[in-house]
């Protein structure tokens, strides 16, 4: 497995030239890029802009490995809805045509506005409806687990997964997003081949002192070799991208500890 950054958490770093070099200089094989209103990678980017994209990952020498973006596709308005969806087919395009395999979407979340039902058929709508995009530009859409008060059981997510019938439409799991009602490792095993991408970040959980927070990896209450056992059990051998926020000191000290957690 190889080990990424994602410029979810390098904005204040500068675009993606700025966020490659960085990984160039402190050792990370890949970049995880973001679709934004201003960067590089926009709505309205084309081939030019995409080639563009390529040359600065080439001259880095750093991989790029995914694409994320914003939006809500459960959004109570239906112009939120559907500039979402503009969004997820504009990754897709991008990611073919930088040969990458995957893009990251949040999805949406239940609100008292939306409620849990109504989010989760909002969601599955969309999603079947842009699976045959992505079946066409043989890329994958990764529907991360964010703390969004929707699909909270690896159970419901999988069945979320196989009722939309596409392998080209599955997870994006992130390691420590489920901590405070759930197991990574358990979500590993239920989830299987449908994981397509994978986010590594840790979460202490303190119920005596009330104390719950994102640590720096193996700081964390996160079971990394039960994690490494299960990802090795289902054949994964993609990226791990960290999520592990702070600067330029703790993004070294969190890819020498990526490696730890690789060797486990």
């Amino acid at each position: 497995m190889k080990r990424g950054l994602t410029q979810i958490i390098l904005r204040r770093h500068g675009g993606i030239a700025e966020c490659l070099q960085l990984c160039q200089e402190i050792g990370y094989d890949g970049l995880e890029i973001l679709l934004t209103e201003d960067g590089e990678l926009r709505l309205d980017s084309g081939p030019a802009d995409f080639e563009a994209v390529r040359r600065l990952s080439d001259q880095a020498g750093v991989e790029l490995t995914s694409i994320c973006g914003s939006g809500s596709l459960t959004d109570a308005d239906p112009a939120v809805v559907e500039k979402s969806k503009q969004q997820v087919a504009k990754m897709l395009e991008a990611s073919e045509a930088l040969g990458l395999d995957c893009i990251l979407v949040t999805g949406g979340r239940c609100t008292p506005d939306v409620p849990y039902d109504l989010a989760y058929d909002r969601l599955q709508g969309a999603l079947r409806e842009l699976a045959p995009l992505a079946e066409r530009h043989r890329v994958n859409i990764g529907l991360e687990n964010v703390w969004n008060k929707l699909l909270i059981s690896p159970l419901e997510f999988r069945d979320f997964l196989d009722q939309i019938g596409s392998e080209y439409v599955g997870c994006y799991l992130d390691t420590a997003n489920m901590m405070l009602y759930g197991y990574p490792e358990q979500w590993i095993r239920i989830l299987g081949a449908r994981i397509k991408k994978v986010h590594f970040k840790d979460f202490s959980i303190d119920h005596r002192e009330r104390r719950y927070e994102w640590t720096q990896l193996l700081d964390g209450d996160v079971d990394y070799p039960a994690v490494m056992g299960e990802l090795r059990a289902i054949g994964y051998d993609d990226y791990v991208i960290s999520e592990v926020d702070g600067d330029r000191d703790t993004y070294a000290e969190t890819l020498k500890r990526m490696g730890q957690i690789l060797a486990m």
